[in-house]
């Protein structure tokens, strides 16, 4: 089953190349947590994935299609494994603080499927004119997610509903954040300075060519 989310926030896309998320060493003993890091595609758990905030409508609609998906799965089960409603789905409500209720929610595609590697998502500006492969959203854009919506059963602990990433359409880019740079503007040297080093440079297709905005 597909859908278009629309009007999202985004919140840490990685879209533009596989991603696998990774436990440090003795991440349990040090009370660390894991981290996503760029991989290959035959890396194990590699994948092109995306949070996202939405609002309560967007929600409330979502929650009944993938409802519904469900229900057809568990009709369609011929060997009666499949429990009569999902243990996992791709949203969730949480309360805020100030005691709003946010609408969160997750898709994610694999970045292999058997032996096919599957290209990232597609992305589009607001006209539909594609974007480059160079191109990388950032947390805090507002975009329309395209998603196939994916009943599952793995096994008796694990079954449910997952979205599957095919499109997205970027509506307004937030800014990136330098995360890693603590400091404030001030008065002083700078790189138009004689003498300044150069600064190194940044390191920094979708199943189908269908454009669904």
């Amino acid at each position: 089953m597909q859908h278009i989310i629309s009007n999202v926030t985004c919140l840490y896309p990685r879209l533009n190349q596989p991603y696998r998320f990774v436990k440090p060493p003795r991440a349990e003993e040090l009370g660390l947590k894991g981290k996503s890091e760029p991989c290959d595609h035959d890396e194990q758990g590699a994948g092109y994935e995306t949070n996202f905030i939405m609002n309560k409508d967007e929600a409330v609609s979502l929650g009944h299609l993938c409802k519904e998906a469900y229900a057809n799965a568990v009709a369609m089960d011929t060997k009666g494994k499949w429990p009569e409603k999902p243990k996992y789905m791709p949203a969730r409500s949480v309360k805020q603080e100030d005691g709003s209720i946010q609408y969160v929610g997750k898709c994610r595609i694999n970045a292999k499927y058997g032996r096919e590697k599957v290209n990232p998502p597609k992305q589009v500006d607001a006209k539909r004119n594609v974007l480059g492969p160079d191109f990388r959203l950032t947390t805090g854009s507002r975009a329309n997610i395209a998603v196939t919506i994916k009943p599952f059963y793995m096994h008796e602990e694990n079954y449910g509903v997952s979205l599957r990433i095919r499109a997205i359409q970027v509506l307004e880019l937030a800014p990136e954040k330098e995360s890693n740079d603590p400091f404030e503007v001030h008065d002083g040297y700078t790189t138009d300075d004689a003498f300044a080093s150069k600064p190194a440079d940044k390191v920094e297709d979708i199943l189908s060519d269908e454009i669904p905005f």
